[in-house]
């Protein structure tokens, strides 16, 4: 393949949105994705797609922000009061932030999935979701790969991890379908809906979503929490406005326009290290011209948020973490910040997203100070972007 790496701001708005209808995501990766998410919004290209996006769209509508916000914060508020208990045992909270952020994410998931935590089996899903995220990159970032028919350990592995979810998803729907048509609230319900009890459609799509969203979810709080850690000031401030909003002992889903700073923080966290640090490749279905580069059919086109969002020609000091800069008017090109991606294929649940990062961080640290650490940890390129090890934090009671 001849593959082009484009950084130019202009460039991304036209392979994401100018030009989008020019491309498609790259079908080698696409193949291997299909194998555990099926056509999913995902995987789906076309009218296909289009049709899916359509169906899961209601999903993430702003009218069912509040409902989620409350299972989000009945969750951050469980797991904030877990800390507490550790502290008064021990003075303080030492953990792999990444590790425990991942599976809060994964149980925020399946409360806002299926109104419920996924439970016993929650270990077993957490360690599969891990694996196939493993498997992806392994099988996308490889040159080949062994046929699924042969019996090789790691096509041994694959099946299990991949029958583990399967079977998961498919008695949670098959529960649901058999008992009422009744709103429960969360996202099954409205994926049961308009996809009228199509079985195969709706396990697609929850699968899709409960891999993507808690994956990107569980990296974006891992890195907030790290870099907080590590600049006190910032924290302080993040404290300083959450006393003055937050008068209640629980956030609620209207404190988050009154949290400018603690939003602006976020994005920051993004922009160094967005969790989808590069985009899916895409493929030119024809010929294209991109402002002079002439793109041929077949070739392949990546961007990388990581790059563009660390490019000194649209922000000033970029690798200092400075959330002031989101504060103010945007002084960067449309296309220089895409945590999300853009155009017609932006990430369905980015207001899910923030709204999930925004309330956690919010609740936990309404009663929590992080303790400073000496430098933060190099990222890992994997299927997101986590910390590559040495990422222990440590909570203490804050003193008011």
């Amino acid at each position: 393949y001849r593959c082009w790496f484009l950084f130019h701001p202009d460039h991304v708005e036209q392979v994401l949105a100018k030009q989008a209808d020019k491309f498609i995501r790259f079908r080698k990766i696409m193949n291997i994705l299909r194998q555990w998410n099926g056509n999913s919004l995902l995987i789906a290209e076309g009218n296909s797609w289009k049709d899916r996006r359509r169906k899961v769209l209601p999903a993430f509508k702003q009218q069912r922000m509040p409902e989620y916000s409350k299972m989000v914060v009945q969750h951050a508020n469980e797991f904030s009061k877990d800390i507490t208990d550790k502290i008064k045992t021990r003075d303080s909270y030492q953990c792999s932030i990444d590790s425990v952020m991942a599976q809060y994410a994964l149980d925020i998931a399946g409360i806002t999935l299926f109104g419920k935590k996924l439970g016993s089996s929650s270990k077993e899903i957490s360690d599969s979701v891990h694996g196939l995220s493993e498997i992806a990159y392994s099988e996308t970032t490889s040159p080949f790969t062994l046929p699924s028919f042969i019996p090789s350990a790691s096509n041994v592995h694959k099946r299990h991890v991949m029958s583990v979810m399967k079977d998961t998803i498919s008695a949670i729907v098959s529960e649901r379908l058999s008992a009422s048509d009744s709103d429960h609230g969360d996202l099954l319900s409205i994926l049961i809906k308009h996809h009228g009890h199509d079985q195969t459609a709706i396990e697609e799509d929850v699968m899709s979503l409960l891999i993507a969203g808690h994956e990107t979810s569980g990296a974006t709080l891992s890195w907030l929490f790290l870099l907080l850690a590590k600049n006190q000031t910032i924290l302080q401030r993040v404290h300083g406005e959450l006393d003055e909003v937050i008068t209640g002992d629980i956030p609620e889903h209207g404190d988050l326009m009154k949290l400018p700073y603690l939003t602006a923080t976020i994005k920051e966290v993004m922009r160094l290290y967005p969790a989808p640090y590069a985009l899916f490749c895409r493929e030119a279905v024809e010929n294209v011209d991109l402002d002079g580069l002439s793109i041929k059919k077949g070739d392949l086109v990546q961007l990388l948020p990581y790059v563009t969002h660390r490019d000194k020609r649209w922000f000033e000091a970029p690798m200092e973490f400075n959330p002031e800069r989101f504060l103010n008017e945007e002084a960067w090109p449309k296309y220089a910040y895409f945590p999300f991606g853009a155009g017609p294929r932006v990430c369905i649940g980015q207001s899910f997203g923030m709204m999930e990062v925004a309330l956690t961080a919010a609740t936990i640290l309404k009663n929590h100070m992080l303790q400073p650490i000496d430098k933060i940890p190099e990222p890992s390129p994997r299927f997101s972007l986590r910390p590559n090890g040495h990422d222990e934090v440590v909570f203490m009671e804050r003193s008011k």
